[in-house]
């Protein structure tokens, strides 16, 4: 038998509240009562904002050895490809960072994800923080910043495929990412989100890419780590394909509290 990671928590986090340096010292007790004892922690974006970003993966790589993606929160103050440059020197941000062979049996890939304005309401009047605090997405007039988000969500789709092309098909395979790939993924309190939500918490240019795979590779069990909406449920769709969305129960509190959505003894 090859070797095993006894405790690998996929931790859950938002980052809006954790979004100064001062909230470190708080940060580092909430995480640690989290993730006591873990050998690999699973981080699925949203950790801080980009000013306080390596702050905050710094406090967890002192817990346990980190794989992350970021989340849109992680970018506000700052642009995508500065926040994204500055990830990739920690050498522990996928996709840069993988494929990941955790075992012998279980592979781990991932990418950011983006809402890319490819399902639902597209005519939503639903406004988001990400239009005001990510410099990419400042200033620009509906149709540009639908053209924007597909733009983004494309280009998740082709770092997801660069990692699947090279990597031998695992049994098991583990994808983190930030934003639900599947509209039947994207939960509020028990519930599909609704319509006018959709465009901006699935990346549907991802989801085409992990279907073709799962159909190319029955043989390989594909899970889908994701978070972004703050509600939590799990969606089959195909027999080995499933995604579980990572996010807090009714009525608990969720900025600035970490949360294990799961963990597993991977072997």
């Amino acid at each position: 038998m090859g070797p095993s990671l006894r405790s690998a928590p996929w931790l859950k986090l938002c980052g809006r509240a954790a979004g100064s340096s001062g909230a470190r010292g708080l940060a580092r007790s909430r995480y640690h009562r989290c993730v006591r004892g873990a050998d690999l922690l699973l981080v699925g974006g949203d950790t801080a904002e980009s000013a306080s970003l390596l702050g905050f993966i710094g406090v967890l790589r002192r817990i346990a050895p980190i794989y992350f993606v970021l989340g849109n929160h992680d970018f506000y103050g700052s642009s995508i490809a500065e926040v994204r440059e500055q990830s990739r020197t920690t050498q522990r941000w996928l996709p840069p960072a993988g494929p990941a062979q955790l075992t012998p049996a279980t592979t781990l890939i991932g990418i950011d994800g983006w809402g890319d304005a490819r399902c639902g309401d597209l005519q939503s009047r639903i406004e988001l923080s990400d239009w005001h605090w990510i410099r990419d997405l400042q200033g620009l007039t509906s149709p540009a910043r639908g053209d924007a988000l597909r733009a983004l969500g494309t280009q998740e789709a082709d770092a997801l495929n660069a990692q699947l092309a090279a990597l031998e098909p695992p049994q098991e395979l583990l994808v983190l990412t930030h934003v639900p790939p599947f509209a039947e993924s994207c939960w509020h309190h028990g519930k599909q989100s609704e319509p006018a939500w959709l465009p901006w918490f699935t990346c549907i240019a991802v989801r085409e890419v992990l279907l073709a795979y799962a159909r190319q590779h029955p043989a390989t069990n594909v899970t889908v780590l994701c978070g972004h909406t703050h509600g939590r449920g799990e969606y089959r769709a195909l027999d080995n394909l499933i995604v579980r969305t990572g996010g807090w129960p009714p009525g608990e509190p969720d900025y600035g509290h970490p949360i294990v959505q799961a963990t597993w003894s991977v072997v």
